[in-house]
């Protein structure tokens, strides 16, 4: 089974990181503006360029831990068909695994409800033709002759 590497999640943790630092620079400037708008003269809070600089890292976040879950090629920095395939090998076996687990359980229902509810079928042949007909039918399937 692949594994995603160390340099990936190394990654993939250093965008969510910018992430929060975005936010928090982002959301530092609505509470100073807040404070600054109750009292007009207590200044020197967080400038709204801070609000700027946040929105820019949390988008490079986003792609820098976009970059980490999917590698160059798999989020489409890199375009090469064939290594994006081996990037996104993890996340493909694992959908792959999914399925078999879900196949596997369908399986062990079927065989639990087939068990439990197998009937016995009986049929009858036909005098005329030989044919195997259900026991409620009246007429054969094959010639069309009374059973």
């Amino acid at each position: 089974m692949a594994k995603i590497s160390k340099e990936r999640k190394t990654t993939y943790y250093i965008g969510i990181g910018m992430m929060g630092i975005g936010f928090i620079l982002f959301i530092s400037v609505f509470f100073s503006a807040a404070r600054f708008m109750n009292d007009p003269f207590v200044g020197g809070g967080p400038s709204f360029s801070n609000a700027v600089i946040g929105m820019v890292f949390m988008i490079a976040g986003s792609v820098v831990m976009n970059i980490g879950a999917k590698g160059t090629a798999g989020s489409g920095l890199l375009l090469d068909p064939d290594k994006a395939r081996e990037d996104l090998k993890p996340f493909s076996e694992a959908k792959g695994g999914m399925i078999n687990d879900v196949i596997s359980n369908i399986d062990a229902i079927d065989q639990i409800t087939n068990s439990k509810e197998a009937k016995e079928v009986i049929k009858v042949r036909c005098r005329s033709c030989g044919s195997l007909n259900d026991e409620d039918a009246r007429f054969c399937k094959t010639c069309g002759k009374e059973l």
